[in-house]
């Protein structure tokens, strides 16, 4: 299995290519991920791994359209970033975007708000969505699964009540 690790910085997924824009140790491939295209050939990973990076980049429409390119069909993705309830979205500076359970519904046909599509360029089925701490806490995991269970009425409601802090997706190339 082929695996991308987008903004790896310094903890790299085992057995992945590892890319960021600065040369850490691990980094496989020193490249900014706000330029495109990114240097790698169409359908080349089985997996492509993009954690805490894409509330860093500045044009989600494009990433996305290249993390599609780069993926075996069947491929999958998945993406781990801050919640847009998360205190740590706000406090740092480089966060360029909020992410939201419904950000990348954009790219699933049959989602409520593929209409709208951005891009035609990239089409994926969704896997799965979770808010939240991976594991939840076990005194937390009532809590955990109503959140998920609801998660744009926890969103409208409650999130900054009760805030994530992380999302997590996973996503299937189609």
């Amino acid at each position: 299995m082929k695996i991308l690790h987008l903004g790896c910085g310094k903890n790299k997924r085992e057995g992945s290519v590892g890319v960021d824009r600065l040369p850490l140790p691990g980094v496989d491939v020193v490249f900014d991920l706000n330029q495109f295209p990114y240097p790698f050939n169409d359908n080349e990973f089985d997996l492509v791994v993009a954690e805490h990076i894409l509330e860093h980049l500045t044009d989600l429409v494009s990433v996305v359209e290249e993390i599609y390119r780069v993926t075996k069909i069947g491929g999958r993705v998945e993406i781990i970033c801050p919640h847009f309830s998360s205190a740590d979205t706000f406090t740092d500076l480089t966060h360029q975007c909020f992410i939201t359970s419904r950000s990348l519904d954009y790219f699933v046909p049959g989602s409520d708000l593929y209409k709208y599509a951005y891009s035609n360029k990239a089409k994926f089925k969704a896997l799965k969505k979770e808010l939240g701490p991976r594991p939840w806490p076990v005194p937390l995991k009532p809590l955990g699964w109503l959140i998920n269970r609801f998660p744009v009425f926890y969103e409208r409601r409650f999130a900054f009540l009760f805030p994530v802090g992380v999302i997590y997706f996973e996503l299937e190339k189609i």
